[in-house]
């Protein structure tokens, strides 16, 4: 038996290769994300080992707050620190280290960002602590010297000698360029642009006044590092630790790692996903192959193999399919890790070559999951083959048999009952991860009704194609109709990924009208400068004070977001920073109780859902730390869930003399009485330019920014579900090249009987159109019911819109179309190319 499976591999490698392209495609994705992953841990990996190489001790705050997802933000140190740390004996030298966001100013008065990368203020240390080589000029000096990265100084034509506009979070300022520097050996890391200073400069410019991210130590030599961190440690206040220099490597190799694992599983869910298309394809080429050699396998039967035996030829046919497959997924995901790294560039976020990185855990990762994914879609066909009776299968055709469905139903209502009761649990309150369970079991159920749900949408899809196609279109409506099962299976791959886009498109849009609406009436001003073109949170309060003062604008008020540390649970907690003196009259959060009038710097106001859940109330104390620092605010005001604030709202002025971040990411403002349009953005232009950052848009265009984010977020979802809908034309192909083959012989009778080549490859290409069709009929009813069942699940937290994007359901209708004409391309070709009188011959 080993023999024969061994002969069919080789006679029919042409259909396994066709095959195994289902398993290609997703492995690839799989293991290029893997390849990607490690090459750019092992990158940043050298790198940060390299950039502490020469650091004994790294002293830092120990106190940090828990972001989204498990991350932490640390605090910074007192400046003083540094002078603790120098008096220490064993201590060579002490340096001050400042690390934050800073923008370049260009000669035209525009950001320097390389797209999407970040752009980074920070101390140009000296000596064997200095990672940066100060390539031309020098180091700079003083309060009012730079030094930019090459790369960022080639961008902005800029040379040794200029003038350099810079912005970070001490407002915007002039400095005199007085070096080049490069990072380590490479211009600079991941294409971010550097702004280079002093210690005190870097200090009070980059990050506040007084305080700094760290201290780099260079010991004298008479301790090792594990010594002279624990005798600094001894000298450190409470809130500070010393660590080593593997120890500080390893925190931020692991920091780096977490990153990236974040990055791989979202990448990986799509992969598994395609495999799970995947797995439907394979399911239904060997279901029809199997069918197909109902003869042959009741031969085998007939000379005395067993069920087992028969089976495990079958299963031997899917293992070379999933080796074949993963093999080459592993060789295609080199290519797209390289694509992806390319791609990365091309957008300005470029990485430091050292090398692809191809782990022993990325081939068992994408050989074990092609193989299972094979081998699971395969265990069915192989076992209806074994269980053939040798006589029965030589007297019957080769067609699949139809089975009952009764049990199909059955599972299917389980399945969807079981769902529902997920649904309902997750409104009541169940944890929202239950939803992903129930979109599951809801997807096997309408996957189990499938062959039961085909006759009838088949039927009414194909009665416009029968009445202007005439015989050929009601042929083509025949075969779809004549094998319910294989039409649901063959439609399963693009009824899954049109469900997924659907969905996605529902949730979209759903957010974007809701956005619309609340911040249409929760933002009461006329005008938002927005420093979407500067990066990083970029208006000083200095400056939102400053527009306070020209007669143009009547009310200029910022909108800040900075984290605070909740004390009775350890876990930070975000927060919107305003100014009620003008918050007044330009955004309405509705409140319950109190107004922004109430609140005072050592106060807070929440929202009503805030409240609920932590059982506050107007004069509740909540103790909290805002940069390591101490403070009890009172709830003075409560509001009703806001789309422009976080939970809590806290005076902007809690935050000075602290070492948190001070600024705003938006400034909303209304013009003076009697102002026109073209006055009042004269003059905040002018303010702009003189600034450096930031574009001024009205209502609607403030609004529509909102959604454009949406949508570049969706682009990207819709990318990745590309690679399913590619498989799921992989599927429609392989059926119908193995329908045209299993009806050659009627095709031959046809084509006796008068019927034309032309009409053949109409017929076949319906049948195809007709198939795509139905999977995106299914899928956008299934994905404006997934959308639906989202959006109320997620009711409590403050999702309440229900919107059909109707445009996007017609485009997705329209591709279904497009693919069931391509798909059908070949099978067309394949079925005229036949031999009337060989395929008359043919067994049928």
């Amino acid at each position: 038996m080993l023999q024969i499976s061994l002969k069919n591999i080789v006679a029919r490698f042409g259909r396994i290769m066709l095959t195994a392209l289902a398993v290609i495609a997703s492995t690839a994705f799989l293991s290029g994300t893997f390849i990607f992953r490690d090459t750019v841990g092992r990158t940043f990996d050298a790198l940060f080992a390299d950039v502490f190489r020469d650091v004994d001790t790294y002293v830092q705050s120990s106190n940090t707050v828990e972001t989204a997802f498990g991350f932490e933000a640390r605090d910074k140190l007192p400046f003083s620190a540094v002078d603790t740390v120098r008096r220490v004996p064993g201590v060579a030298d002490a340096q001050a280290f400042v690390q934050d966001d800073a923008v370049v100013i260009d000669k035209q008065g525009v950001p320097i960002q390389r797209r999407a990368a970040p752009t980074f203020g920070s101390t140009l240390n000296s000596g064997p602590l200095s990672v940066w080589k100060v390539i031309a000029g020098r180091a700079p000096s003083g309060g009012d010297e730079v030094v930019l990265d090459d790369e960022t100084a080639a961008t902005g034509d800029f040379v040794v000698g200029d003038r350099v506009k810079v912005n970070a979070e001490g407002g915007t300022r002039t400095f005199t360029l007085v070096g080049l520097a490069q990072y380590d050996e490479i211009a600079t890391p991941g294409n971010a642009s550097w702004a280079l200073f002093d210690d005190r400069t870097a200090m009070d410019f980059v990050a506040k006044p007084g305080f700094i991210d760290a201290v780099l130590v260079k010991g004298d030599g008479s301790l090792t590092d594990a010594q002279l961190a624990e005798r600094i440690q001894g000298a450190l206040d409470q809130g500070q630790e010393a660590l080593t220099g593997e120890q500080i490597t390893k925190q931020t190799q692991t920091a780096i790692e977490k990153g990236l694992g974040f990055f791989t599983i979202f990448l990986s869910i799509f992969s598994f996903i395609a495999l799970g298309v995947g797995c439907f394809v394979i399911y239904n080429v060997f279901s029809i192959t199997a069918a197909q050699r109902r003869r042959e396998n009741a031969l085998l039967r007939a000379v005395g193999a067993s069920r087992r035996q028969v089976t495990r030829m079958m299963l031997l046919e899917a293992l070379a399919v999933g080796v074949v497959g993963s093999l080459c997924g592993l060789v295609g995901g080199v290519g797209l890790a390289i694509g992806i790294r390319s791609l990365l560039d091309a957008f300005g976020v470029g990485i430091p070559a050292r090398g692809l990185a191809f782990q022993t855990g990325t081939v068992v990762i994408t050989m074990v999951a092609g193989v299972f994914t094979t081998m699971l879609a395969a265990v069915v066909p192989a076992i209806v083959a074994g269980r053939i009776s040798p006589v029965a299968a030589m007297a019957e055709s080769t067609f699949e048999q139809p089975r009952p469905i009764r049990w199909r139903v059955v599972a299917a209502m389980l399945c969807l009952l079981a769902g529902a009761g997920a649904i309902g649990a997750v409104v009541a309150g169940a944890d929202a991860l239950l939803l992903a369970a129930a979109i599951t079991v809801i997807f096997a159920g309408v996957l189990l009704l499938g062959p039961v749900m085909a006759g009838p949408i088949a039927t009414v899809l194909g009665a416009p194609v029968q009445r202007v196609r005439g015989v050929t279109g009601g042929m083509a409506r025949s075969n779809v109709l004549r094998n319910p099962k294989r039409a649901a299976r063959t439609a399963a791959p693009v009824l899954i990924g049109v469900a997924l886009v659907t969905g996605a498109s529902v949730f979209a849009a759903s957010i974007k009208d809701q956005l619309r609406d609340t911040i249409g009436q929760q933002f009461l001003g006329d005008y938002v400068i927005n420093s979407s073109n500067g990066g990083a949170l970029s208006f000083s309060q200095t400056f939102i004070d400053e527009l306070n003062t020209l007669p143009e604008v009547g009310t200029a008020t910022g909108l800040g977001f900075t984290r605070l540390q909740l004390v009775e649970t350890g876990k930070g907690a975000f927060a919107t920073t305003i100014n009620p003196a003008t918050a007044e009259g330009l955004l309405d959060y509705d409140f319950i109780d109190g107004s922004f009038a109430s609140l005072t710097p050592d106060g807070m106001l929440i929202s009503s859902g805030e409240a609920t859940r932590d059982n506050l109330v107007i004069g509740s104390l909540v103790d909290v730390k805002v940069g390591g620092e101490p403070a009890t605010l009172t709830v003075q005001g409560i509001y009703a869930s806001s789309e422009l604030a976080q939970a809590r709202v806290v005076h902007r002025d809690l935050l000075n003399g602290t070492s948190v971040s001070n600024s705003a990411g938006f400034v909303f403002l209304t013009k003076a009485p009697g102002v026109t349009d073209s006055q009042v953005r004269g003059a905040v232009d002018a303010a702009i330019a003189a600034y450096g950052i930031g574009e001024i848009q009205d209502r609607n265009q403030f609004i529509d920014g909102r959604g454009d984010i949406i949508d570049q977020s969706l682009a990207f979802i819709y990318g990745l579900l590309a690679l399913s809908v590619i498989i799921a034309v992989f599927g429609i192909v392989l059926t119908m090249l193995l329908a045209v083959y299993e009806r050659r012989r009627e095709t031959g009778l046809l084509r006796a009987v008068g019927m034309t080549r032309s009409q053949v490859r109409v017929m076949v290409r319906w049948e195809s159109v007709l198939t795509s069709l139905y999977g995106a009929v299914v899928g956008v009813v299934m994905g404006l019911v997934l959308g639906y069942i989202v959006i109320v699940a997620l009711h409590d937290q403050g999702l309440t819109t229900y919107s059909v994007p109707v445009q996007a359901i017609v485009v997705i209708v329209v591709a279904a179309f497009v693919v069931g004409v391509l798909a059908a391309v070949i099978p067309a070709r394949r079925a005229t190319r036949f031999d009337i009188l060989q395929a008359i011959g043919a067994d049928g």
